[in-house]
């Protein structure tokens, strides 16, 4: 962020990243320049109601302006639920669900990726789960189901199997997760 936007929340758009357009209709936005900013899939968006900086209409109107820095350094385009309701109103046939896919693919590749996720990653190969409550087995068991559930969590192997899956992927180069097969888990707590 420059001295100049910090002060005004002016964006110096010669700072502007002129690949951006590109790299994202490479990525799945095919129809970005399809968009004439009517701001039908704005008036559609949970994101808007939410009060997120960048929802949909704006996502696509920075990625035009090439304001990539501003994009990563905000965890908006995280928060799209995708509920596809922009695509269902839009009167250019522009598909903004999948314009905020491809900007967090680009995210991805440049891993500026929100706490959330990283946390949800680091969960995903330690108990084979994005999300998951440790402590759950309580309740589990109150109302009749088994301690652990039918997943990684109670099959070791399969556990053990899908670790050794994720450390052959681009998840291991964020160093969330162990590369050495000795420090993988075993089980899961419950």
């Amino acid at each position: 962020m420059s001295d100049i936007e910090a002060v005004t929340g002016v964006v110096n758009l010669s700072e502007g990243d002129p690949g951006l357009v590109d790299e994202i209709k490479e990525l799945g936005g095919e129809e970005l320049l399809e968009c004439i900013q009517c701001a039908k899939c704005a008036a559609a968006c949970p994101m808007v109601l939410a009060g997120f900086s960048f929802f949909n209409k704006r996502v696509i109107h920075a990625i035009l302006l090439g304001l990539r820095d501003p994009l990563l350094d905000d965890s908006s385009i995280w928060a799209c639920q995708s509920c596809n309701r922009c695509t269902e109103v839009c009167p250019r046939e522009v598909n903004p669900f999948e314009i905020i896919q491809a900007m967090r693919r680009v995210a991805i590749r440049e891993f500026a990726l929100p706490t959330l996720s990283i946390e949800g990653l680091k969960s995903l190969y330690d108990t084979g789960h994005a999300v998951y409550l440790a402590g759950a087995g309580n309740t589990r068991a109150k109302v009749g189901l088994p301690e652990k559930p039918y997943s990684t969590v109670a099959n070791p192997k399969a556990l053990k199997e899908l670790q050794a899956i994720i450390r052959q992927t681009a998840l291991a180069d964020l160093g969330i997760i162990p590369m050495d097969e000795s420090d993988v888990t075993d089980t899961c707590e419950v």
